[in-house]
């Protein structure tokens, strides 16, 4: 009977412990607040993506991957420090998750959106060129513009956002470079923006 009762104890204790590693491993993917994919984990997916652009731009492995590019958007939420000394960190909190939730829902099942820390964001567009993420950053500027928030109805939000597209043989850091460069160009010439690194270059 103590034999049983030992490895029924043990078999409790490996489930408890098999959902605590779920549970790391969520949040390891997932950021806590927004529920969108960690900076990590779009780093790591950017670039098995970009490895396998630039093999398919050597004809190789096509029957893999099927894009030839992508572009990613790099959003940056304007005057947000103002936001939270304002209204408190709680509406700065809200105003990150609803921001989200509108990026997320005006994206296709392959984008992929991620934190980037603070109230920068960035998702990646597979097959995408810089003028259809162009198009996406103003449709979804656009829509935030007109996001309200019933506990603070005065409170009115706006985002920045920088595009940058893949060329051949681009490493991942330069490419967010790109877009983090296009974005600090549309904060700087008055915001709620979107430029393209293209035109700044």
């Amino acid at each position: 009977m103590d034999s049983d009762k030992s490895e029924k104890q043990l078999e409790e204790r490996v489930q408890e412990l098999e959902t605590q590693i779920h549970s790391l491993e969520r949040d390891l993917i997932h950021d806590s607040l927004t529920g969108l994919k960690t900076r990590a984990f779009f780093e790591e997916e950017l670039d098995i993506y970009l490895r396998a652009i630039n093999q398919n731009n050597e004809g190789k492995r096509k029957e893999w991957f099927g894009f030839r590019n992508l572009s990613i958007i790099f959003f940056d939420i304007d005057h947000f420090k103002n936001i939270n000394d304002t209204y408190g960190h709680d509406i700065g909190d809200i105003v990150l998750q609803k921001i989200a939730e509108t990026i997320q829902s005006s994206l296709r099942a392959g984008d992929t959106l991620a934190r980037w820390g603070g109230e920068e964001m960035i998702v990646s567009l597979l097959g995408a060129n810089e003028k259809d993420a162009t198009a996406k950053a103003e449709e979804i500027r656009k829509k935030i513009e007109t996001l309200t928030f019933p506990k603070t109805p005065d409170l009115h939000v706006n985002i920045s956002s920088g595009i940058a597209s893949s060329e051949k043989d681009i490493t991942l850091s330069e490419l967010v470079k790109r877009a983090d460069k296009a974005v600090y160009f549309a904060k700087n010439n008055g915001r709620n923006k979107v430029a393209m690194y293209s035109e700044i270059s």
